[in-house]
């Protein structure tokens, strides 16, 4: 009996790690396949040590900068200070400033730097009692691209720091016609303490999956902090139409529609510095618990094959691993196995979080790494699970997890 456990469940156990390998070993060829070499020209110089050849064509194009915006009286005048010094013609650039019903004293600081740049084309739109129904980051966008005179969009957070060139990198992408979407790349910085260094570490990896899947032409993940496409292919794939339920995921399900409208060609990961956006890791546990649950939240409304296909093989792997450790105490060559099975992923894992550390400028925090592999691990499981049935907290609202997206259309 014994035996035939240790043979099916040992089987079972080497199918997923090769499967889980293969996929990572693929994301990681795929990050080397658009690099080369780009120079830096502003305050975000050295940041990047690679680059997307082509990827800083001059487009002269019409852009609308998104900044939806809850409760960041803290941050939103030093968003905008970057956004009125970016490289690129006046004439030709909006920002958009849309509320999702702030709560504290966002709105005027908005207004007073309004007043402060007239030169600036600033719009501020304004959360009305009449779209109390109709909140949420989505929403917020929607309302942002409804008004928009831009050809092409370019949204981002209100937390994040823009180079001055951050505009001009991302619509040259724009230069070849098939491309609908543009993946930015998102950083971490000032990283104080271990937390947040073990935060990096695991941020980049999320990196490496979001360059390394759109280079093979399978886009899996991205980012709304830094997410640009053409407002003609917004409109034509419906825009947030049939996720509007999910409070969660404005980036995600957009470039899964893109991708099934589009082809995967049509989505693109910028692999150049000039491009890239930072912001903070969270300070506290309980800030990063309650973020990570909202990001897992959104996985019920996944319909794209690759997405879950990626999906269960990144939860399902380090589950039956957990599964063989705890098998172990009665099967001890489970127990073997399950332990090899971890080493062999860490180690498959390394190439692309180097590669990333590298592009980044962060190869120092390397030394965290299996500090950091550990502690993904057993978070990983632990939020993965809870995200479907947990309520979380996000700018001072509580929100529930959908039980299923079609019982709440009846």
């Amino acid at each position: 009996m014994a035996m035939s456990f240790d043979l099916i469940f040992g089987s079972i156990l080497l199918l997923s790690a090769a499967l889980y390998i293969i996929m990572i070993l693929g994301l990681t060829a795929g990050i080397l396949k658009n690099s080369g070499k780009s120079k830096g020209e502003d305050r975000l110089a050295g940041y990047f040590a690679t680059g997307q050849a082509g990827a800083k064509t001059t487009v002269m194009a019409r852009v609308s900068v998104i900044v939806p915006v809850r409760n960041e009286v803290g941050c939103i005048a030093g968003c905008l200070d970057d956004l009125a010094l970016q490289y690129y013609p006046g004439d030709l650039l909006e920002i958009i400033v849309s509320d999702d019903f702030s709560e504290d004293y966002t709105l005027e600081k908005v207004r007073k730097w309004g007043r402060e740049h007239p030169e600036i084309s600033l719009t501020l739109l304004e959360g009305g009692s009449k779209l109390k129904e109709n909140r949420g980051k989505k929403s917020a966008i929607e309302r942002a691209v409804a008004i928009a005179r831009g050809e092409i969009i370019i949204a981002t957070d209100a937390d994040t720091l823009h180079g001055r060139s951050w505009v001009r990198t991302i619509t040259g992408a724009f230069g070849n016609p098939e491309v609908k979407m543009v993946l930015g790349p998102v950083g971490f910085t000032g990283e104080k303490g271990i937390f947040a260094k073990i935060q990096t570490l695991e941020f980049l990896g999320i990196m490496g999956v979001s360059a390394g899947s759109a280079n093979l032409g399978f886009s899996l993940m991205c980012n709304g902090a830094n997410l640009a496409y053409r407002k003609q292919a917004y409109t034509e794939c419906g825009g947030f139409e049939g996720n509007t339920l999910f409070q969660s995921g404005d980036d995600q399900f957009l470039m899964m529609k893109f991708r099934k409208n589009f082809g995967g060609r049509s989505v693109v990961f910028l692999n150049q510095k000039d491009a890239i956006v930072l912001t903070a890791p969270c300070s506290a546990w309980h800030d990063f618990w309650e973020q990570r649950l909202r990001w897992v939240s959104k996985s019920r409304g996944y319909r794209d094959t690759a997405v879950i296909t990626a999906g269960l093989l990144t939860f399902g792997f380090p589950f039956l691993i957990l599964i063989g450790g705890i098998a172990g105490i009665f099967h001890p060559a489970i127990l073997f196995l399950a332990s090899f099975l971890w080493f062999l992923k860490i180690l498959a894992e390394y190439p692309m979080v180097w590669l990333m550390a590298r592009f980044f400028d962060k190869k120092h925090l390397l030394n965290y790494y299996f500090a950091a592999q550990v502690f993904q691990f057993f978070y990983s499981l632990t939020v993965a699970i809870a995200g479907q049935f947990t309520m979380y907290s996000w700018k001072g609202r509580s929100i529930k997890p959908l039980q299923s997206p079609d019982l709440r259309r009846k």
